[in-house]
């Protein structure tokens, strides 16, 4: 890449790490601006190079059977290179120049035969196909999302972001070594261009190509690696931006309830416990290796450990073992440490996202969380160092390990040392990476919320500090007056609260007379209701008058709505009042009570309520449907339970013609008679109905009770019944059948054809 791209790209990187350091609480679209111009920038370099990359290989067979001949190919001349390099008088330098082409190649030929087949139509597919599912899985539908779910995310997206910077930047190295590789080849091209022409001699010709392979199997293995990195490049960019978009999405609906807070204690009070007994573990194995070195001290005496010996190397390796158990009780007491602080986070985390703390407080709690930021920064920085220390006494010992003089116990003693330094890398330095960045990414939240909170501080002090005289002048205002009054802001404001509470207190007041009717006198359930209504509408005109009397507002300063309110009754109020005094004659003529199953028009129910103004029907199928009271007036109602609950309902049945009628009949009322739903009087009977196509119809005739059972649950009941029984007394119901006679014309023909 140019040196101006690559400006703009560490650029880009640059923001983006700045912008990941935050999480998802920054600006998500200034962030997807950012990673859309690195998509674009990676692009356009790989459009400029791919031009050169089209020269480079357009005479070069890289299909994965080309590729393993060639592997066979180089194979064969590194076999006889020995005899071949000798045969042909190459010098020292040249016939290891030829030795090292023969062995590059074969690496890079081997290489890129792995990535081609890694990256086969067929694998990639099914990879993608799987990546694909396995992104569709983890798209689940958040119902309830708590503050748990959004930090996991916030750490995801964290991660992600971090991949995405590592493969931005081996792509732009890649892309680097790309367009070296190209300027290679194009230059090892041009000298043999120029020998072929006799313009340039080369020393020699095979070692020269052999250069030329090397370079152009380069440019196409950096080339597929491109690829390769920009599929998991592109990819974790649109997990990156899902991941946004659903943390987006829960903000406005998160939860932090007291459960999940007592949750997230007891899961790091069990920790605590556990860490507990493994630091106490931890002091006996230290104690044990102390006592070990110690021994070995003694054993090494005045002696240094510079030459080794095998006391010297016996020392190295426990005062290795020493240190391993002195960093992992460090790592363990720091983490129980951590773990406490992130008790008192959660703790102050909940005050804040419930709004429990002081200004004051807000502003402590934000300064000590940068503070401890900060600190957890440094010590990740001195990890980091030891970390580098630890690994440069690997190094040291390995070259030890490694030389002639050094066998039997004493190697055996410097390879335990190693194996101990490399136990503290992976066991502490790396949990301690994992470990530190978790508390940094807690801590920084706890900023950002605590931030958050005072910026809504801030704004509610602004709202205190608006003028209470400009307020007070506000409610003052006169918005009218007449003789003697006068009406204000406030008083309508009066006025309006206590006619609002006036539908509480009627409604209450009115259902408790309900419920004593109910229970006192014995009323019927239609009739409370009807007087409860009464007197809801009495409760709440005397409620209205009362408030109109309390902020001194006469009746005649609404004398001028009285014309309106006469319009609006005439016009687009007759409805309303219609349904309300239509609903005053249901309630009193009684065509039907609660609890009474009617059919108005084709809407078939229980009746489960009688307003004012409407009446609710539950279906058979579970609805509530609300009709205007007037619907009842204007409509024929069906009371199937008003005057008696007992309904008739008829079965028909066919059976086909060679079965016995009057068996069938029998059958029939022996089913009808015994079922334990259906009423003995009326006593249920069987009609031979007719004699159909294909059939002997018959008819059962039965009566149930619609308080005690359902009419199609007793049908159904029956034909389970009948079918077995016909089944069990060989009686058939036929299909639908016609018989069919077919005239052939040649008939009457065929006796003289047969002559």
């Amino acid at each position: 890449m140019s040196r101006k791209s690559g400006l703009i790209f560490t650029t880009l990187l640059v923001f983006l790490t700045v912008s990941c350091a935050f999480g998802a609480d920054g600006n998500n679209e200034i962030a997807n601006d950012y990673i859309t111009n690195l998509q674009n920038e990676i692009s356009k370099d790989i459009t400029r190079l791919r031009q050169s990359i089209e020269i480079e290989l357009a005479d070069i067979k890289l299909e994965s059977p080309d590729v393993a001949n060639r592997l066979q190919e180089l194979a064969a001349l590194a076999s006889t290179a020995s005899e071949d390099v000798t045969a042909w008088g190459y010098s020292d330098e040249v016939r290891e120049q030829y030795m090292r082409l023969l062995s590059d190649i074969s690496i890079a030929y081997s290489a890129y035969g792995a990535l081609l087949r890694r990256n086969d139509p067929v694998s990639d597919s099914t990879r993608n196909s799987e990546t694909s599912s396995e992104e569709l899985s983890s798209i689940e539908t958040i119902t309830s999302p708590d503050i748990n779910i959004s930090d996991a995310m916030r750490l995801e997206i964290t991660r992600t972001s971090r991949q995405i910077e590592v493969q931005a930047f081996y792509l732009q190295s890649r892309m680097s070594k790309l367009k070296l590789d190209i300027a290679k080849a194009a230059s090892l091209r041009k000298e043999l261009e120029d020998a072929k022409s006799g313009e340039k001699s080369l020393a020699d010709t095979r070692t020269h190509l052999l250069e030329l392979e090397s370079a152009r199997i380069s440019v196409a293995l950096t080339r597929i690696q491109i690829i390769e990195m920009r599929k998991l490049f592109e990819r974790n960019v649109s997990e990156l931006q899902r991941l946004r978009n659903r943390l987006a999405n829960i903000q406005g609906s998160m939860t932090f309830s007291q459960e999940l807070l007592n949750e997230n204690l007891d899961k790091l009070k069990k920790r605590i416990d556990e860490l507990t007994l493994d630091m106490s573990n931890a002091r006996k194995s230290l104690d044990s290796a102390n006592s070990s070195l110690v021994k070995a001290r003694v054993a090494l005496g005045s002696a240094d450990v510079t030459p080794l010996t095998i006391a010297s190397s016996t020392y190295l390796a426990r005062s290795a073992r020493v240190s391993y158990w002195e960093y992992m009780l460090s790592l363990l007491e720091e983490e129980i440490s951590l773990n406490k602080e992130l008790l008192d986070f959660w703790q102050v985390r909940y005050k804040l996202f419930h709004d429990e703390l002081s200004g004051e407080e807000i502003w402590k709690i934000r300064d000590e969380a940068q503070a401890k930021v900060l600190g957890l920064q440094r010590r990740l920085e001195g990890i980091r160092a030891l970390e580098n220390a630890t690994l440069k006494q690997v190094e040291n010992l390995k070259a030890q390990t490694e030389t002639e003089e050094v066998s039997g116990i004493i190697q055996q003693n410097l390879i335990q040392a190693q194996d101990n330094h490399r136990r503290i890398i992976s066991d502490v330095f790396n949990k301690y990476e994992a470990l530190i960045p978790n508390s940094i990414f807690y801590q920084q939240r706890l900023y950002i919320e605590a931030n958050e909170n005072l910026s809504a501080l801030r704004l509610a002090e602004k709202v205190r500090s608006f003028s209470y005289d400009t307020i007070m002048g506000f409610l003052d205002t006169q918005l009218w007056e007449g003789e003697g009054y006068s009406v204000t802001v406030s008083k309508l404001v009066i006025a309006i609260a206590v006619f609002l509470s006036s539908f509480f207190l009627s409604s209450w007041g009115s259902n408790l007379l309900k419920r004593r009717i109910l229970k006192r006198a014995k009323a019927s359930i239609t009739a409370a209701s009807a007087i409860q209504r009464i007197v809801f509408y009495v409760l709440w005109i005397a409620f209205v008058l009362i408030a109109l009397n309390i902020v001194k507002i006469p009746l005649t300063a609404f004398a001028f709505m009285g014309g309106a309110m006469a319009v609006g009754i005439g016009f687009g109020m007759q409805n309303i009042f219609n349904n309300l005094i239509s609903g005053f004659i249901v309630i009193f003529s009684r065509p039907f009570k609660v609890n009474d199953i009617v059919d108005v028009a084709g809407t078939q129910g229980t009746v489960i309520d009688i307003g004012s103004r409407s009446t609710k029907i539950k279906t058979w199928d579970g609805f509530d449907v609300v009709l205007p009271n007037r619907y009842f007036l204007e409509n024929s109602v069906t009371n199937w339970t008003g005057t008696d609950t007992r309904k008739r309902e008829v079965l028909k049945i066919g059976v086909s013609y060679d079965s016995d009628s009057r068996k069938v009949e029998e059958l029939l009322l022996g089913v009808v008679k015994g079922h334990s739903k259906i009423l003995k009087d009326p006593a249920p009977f069987v009609i031979f109905k007719d004699f159909a196509d294909s059939s002997l119809n018959f008819e059962v005739y039965y009566w149930f009770d619609l308080k005690q059972a359902s009419g199609m649950k007793i049908s159904s009941d029956m034909r389970h019944h009948i079918s077995a029984l016909f089944k069990k007394e060989g009686i058939e119901i036929p299909f639908p059948q016609r018989v069919v006679h077919v005239v052939n014309d040649n008939d009457d023909n065929s006796g003289e054809n047969l002559r």
